[in-house]
């Protein structure tokens, strides 16, 4: 049946496929399909089914087919692999499996037929809204001229429309006037409909993107590169990354895909090719070998910050790990054997791109077939570097945290004060400056690490330029490449900036003779190798991702005469000049990039100091930063913020400033209870009154009982109880309970007196906050209750250690940190009550302690203590783990 109605669809293009996996009775099999065929009057061919490169991989190939059916290898499924068959073999040895002439001639023929090109002239630009008769190109002149006043005072405007008309004409060249008037589209409904969006990365560099108002900040002012951006010699499409507020992001998305997907194919998201790791491999092949769950959940979380980030075939090197949880059993040699032979980026799924949306005007079925997420989000199978390689026209749509914790605080703050603050129109404020210059930067956008506070008091930033160089500093590319050190020593007059040769002179000159920037990098190849802007484009592309020797080679070579015939560099000069690109090879940001994100960063200073409440309630609802709720909080109590506790009358869905100096914490920081469930209990409050106790909410609302549990013990009920006694309360939901199921009212209910109960103490009371809300209102912290033991043991409260040696301190640990750039060295953050403080943990300590620092929630550390403003650093030279278990 399914035959006849394919062939009905498909009348000319329908083929029967004959494989032969070399089990029994496939001979058999064979001749039905060509009888079959033959009835139905339909060609067959040739086509051997492969799923593995050699018969050696056979047991891979069923352990992996069985994670995907949920199944283990003891267990017979009939879509398992039956043998190794399925491997690559040669032309001759599958002809002599399938010798049939018909289907191995059909065979070469579709090989002919499937064989195609994607022709670049079939691609078009999404379609923007235009007049009758009107071009692309003139609707964006036209946008741009009339805007142009309004984003430049007079006297910066001769400047600014002489870069626009050589952007434009670099626009005009590659035809990319809709591509822009899209991008433009988009931030314009971000701002009809109040959401925070801005673009960053190498479109800041645009004066084009500026006037559109798809960035915020002025290229002209930052000396920022447009040919980074775009250049007439760019095969590939332009990036622009457009940050949209977090909280908002689907809405946007909704909107684009209404928009450009009304025809069901002209958008949809780039696919992100999530690839094996060893965590998700020994889940994926220990679920096939029988493991059960709770000991591949154990086996994962041992592998620590050590092993965790491995790719599965270098498993072996956490072989102590898998020797500590599996012991002798013959199933770890099984595991381990599975794990290497998973090859490196070995794909496990796709899934939809963080933010990447592709746009066109005709059906993008032509390019790639289309499909739908477990989200329901429209997904190519292609990657962001298959679309970059097309040319296909992509936006990037990303979620970020911090815009949504600006758009809070933002509303919060109209709210309390009546006051719009415009953030693209903030004034320079000294305060602000004089708070970052100090290192008290807890809560603001990016420079709030250990290192960037430590930086900040190094650096004393004074503008939006050394703030953006500074946010620049602390990434892979520049620490790697030996700038850190050279460009903190400069810009603090401690050593005299190089005196280097024209061009690079004047490209390195703004950053100290350092090389900071993937745009100086472009400049030098330009400038110093005299490479056109494609060719500079492709070195700096190559040059980030070359692993081959040779190619580092040819790559230098090129470099070497290109300096030698531009400005007559001898070999040595010049290759020092190369060796200094070579080494920026890790992450490092465009200047565009770090220039918008300055522009945020000094924004999320701004609300910190004038509208603080507002600030930290939307800052404890998104939660952009990197450290815990428990952390922020202490740090809003700090500046004159007080929480107020969890209640069932006054607790919404998020953090809300109740006034200027308090906020509420809500219903849906409490362990287990859902924006939904937080959402239900609001509306009930609203249209059927406050709540008048335990049984009253019991009675009016049908929740779970771990979620009414969780309520009673994050002190919900506190504000509404009498006796404001959590164990009464408790007391009073589980003799209901008992009596009733939640959201019905009984005609006839128990009527017994709680017994006199003993209320929790302040120190109980706030460690129970702390687990089930994250927070505690009380402000107590929980080494409170160990302070006098700690005392005894010579530590000193972190706020005032003392420069020296053989320091003796104490803290929870709140940040765990051991990049791959800081060779084996850990970084830890501990806090106290009165602040924080980062022990560093060499090699050594780390594998004699691998286990202690991999599970303690608290340390005790010993070693030598250093002070820079407010960053407190020890280098540690003992440790031992500080228990929390009240005694």
């Amino acid at each position: 049946m399914y035959l006849r109605l394919l062939r009905a669809i498909f009348p000319s293009a329908l083929y029967l496929q004959l494989s032969h996996g070399q089990a029994p009775s496939e001979q058999r099999r064979l001749s039905y399909l060509r009888g079959l065929a033959r009835d139905l009057e339909l060609p067959v061919v040739a086509a051997p089914e492969v799923s593995m490169a050699s018969p050696d991989e056979y047991p891979l190939l069923d352990a992996l087919t069985c994670a995907r059916l949920g199944t283990d290898v003891q267990t017979p499924h009939p879509e398992r692999p039956r043998n190794d068959a399925r491997h690559v073999g040669t032309p001759e040895s599958w002809a002599g499996l399938l010798p049939f002439g018909d289907a191995l001639l059909n065979a070469q023929t579709l090989a002919q037929r499937c064989a195609l090109h994607l022709l670049p002239e079939r691609l078009s630009v999404p379609e923007p809204d235009l007049r009758p008769f009107q071009t692309a190109q003139d609707a964006l002149e036209e946008r741009l001229y009339r805007d142009l006043p309004g984003r430049y005072l007079p006297d910066a405007r001769p400047a600014a429309l002489e870069r626009l008309r050589t952007e434009l004409a670099t626009v005009a060249a590659l035809d990319l006037a809709g591509f822009f008037l899209t991008a433009a589209e988009v931030t314009d409904y971000c701002r009809a409909h109040g959401i925070l969006a801005a673009g960053r990365g190498s479109a800041a560099g645009s004066v084009l993107c500026y006037v559109l108002g798809i960035t915020l900040r002025d290229p002209l002012a930052h000396g920022l590169l447009f040919e980074r951006f775009l250049h007439t010699g760019r095969t590939s499409m332009p990036d622009v990354d457009i940050d949209i507020a977090s909280s908002r992001r689907d809405q946007v998305l909704g909107w684009v895909e209404e928009r450009w997907g009304r025809t069901g194919a002209g958008e949809a998201m780039v696919a992100n090719r999530v690839t094996y790791r060893l965590r998700s491999a020994i889940q994926d092949l220990g679920r096939a070998l029988g493991l059960p769950p709770e000991l591949r959940d154990r086996l994962s979380r041992s592998l620590g910050r050590d092993y965790g980030h491995l790719r599965p075939h270098r498993a072996r090197e956490a072989g102590v790990v898998f020797t500590e949880v599996l012991g002798d059993a013959p199933v770890k040699e099984a595991l381990l054997t599975l794990l290497e032979r998973v090859e490196p980026r070995f794909t496990r799924q796709l899934a939809p791109h963080s933010g990447g949306v592709v746009l066109s005007r005709e059906a993008l079925t032509h390019h790639s077939p289309l499909t739908r997420s477990s989200g329901g989000i429209r997904m190519l199978t292609f990657d962001k570097d298959d679309v970059e390689r097309l040319g296909l026209i992509k936006l990037d749509l990303l979620g970020l945290r911090m815009l949504a914790a600006l758009e809070r605080a933002r509303e919060e703050a109209l709210r309390l004060t009546g006051e719009w603050v415009e953030y693209g129109q903030l004034p320079d404020d000294p305060g602000v400056w004089q708070e970052i210059r100090a290192g008290d930067t807890m809560a603001l956008f990016q420079i709030e690490s250990p290192a960037q506070v430590q930086m900040t008091a190094r650096l004393q930033p004074r503008d939006l330029t050394q703030l953006a160089h500074q946010i620049a500093l602390i990434r892979p590319g520049p620490i790697q490449s030996g700038t850190v050190h050279p460009y903190v020593r400069r810009a603090r007059g401690e050593e005299a900036a190089p005196d280097l040769p024209e061009p690079l002179r004047s490209i390195l000159a703004p950053t100290h003779g350092t090389l900071l920037f993937q745009e100086q990098i472009l400049r030098i190849a330009v400038q110093y190798a005299g490479m056109d802007w494609p060719q500079a484009d492709r070195f700096r592309s190559r040059l980030g991702s070359v692993e081959d020797d040779t190619e580092l080679a040819q790559l230098r070579a090129t470099f070497l005469d290109g300096a030698a015939a531009t400005v007559g560099a001898f070999p040595w000069e010049a290759g020092a000049v190369f060796d200094q690109c070579a080494a920026f090879r890790g992450y490092g940001f465009a200047e565009s990039h770090a220039h918008a994100f300055a522009g945020h960063t000094y924004a999320s200073a701004f609300m910190r100091r004038h509208h603080p409440a507002a600030y930290f309630a939307a800052f404890l609802t998104e939660a952009p930063g990197m450290w815990p709720a428990s952390t922020v909080a202490a740090e809003a109590s700090r500046r004159g913020v007080r929480l107020s506790g969890v209640c069932v009358n006054r607790s919404g869905v998020s953090y809300r400033a109740e006034s200027m100096r308090a906020v509420r914490v809500p219903l849906s920081a409490v362990e287990g209870v859902r924006a939904g469930t937080a959402r239900q209990i609001v509306h009930e409050r609203l249209t059927g009154g406050p709540f008048a106790g335990v049984e009253d909410f019991y009675d009016r609302l049908n929740l779970n009982r771990d979620v009414l549990d969780a309520l009673v013990k994050a002190g919900a009920f506190d504000h509404i109880d009498r006796q404001r006694n959590r164990r009464e309360a408790y007391y009073v939901l589980q003799t209901v309970a008992h009596a009733r199921p939640p959201g019905t009212r009984g005609l006839l209910g128990p009527d017994v007196p709680a017994p006199d109960l003993p209320s929790l103490n302040p120190d109980e009371q706030a460690a129970l906050d702390l687990t089930v809300t994250g927070v505690s209102a009380s402000g107590r912290h929980p080494l409170d209750a160990h302070r006098a033991r700690l005392r005894d043991l010579g530590c000193e409260a972190l706020a005032g250690l003392k420069p020296g040696t053989g320091r003796w301190a104490a803290g929870v640990i709140v940040a765990r940190q051991r990049p791959p750039t800081a060779k084996g060295f850990a970084f830890y953050v501990l806090e106290d009550a009165t602040g924080r403080a980062q022990a560093i943990i060499s090699p050594d300590l780390w594998e004699a302690h691998r286990a202690l620092l991999r599970d303690a929630r608290a340390l005790i550390v010993r070693g030598q203590v250093t002070r820079q403003g407010r960053a407190v650093t020890v280098r540690v030279e003992g440790l031992a783990e500080l228990p929390l278990r009240q005694e």
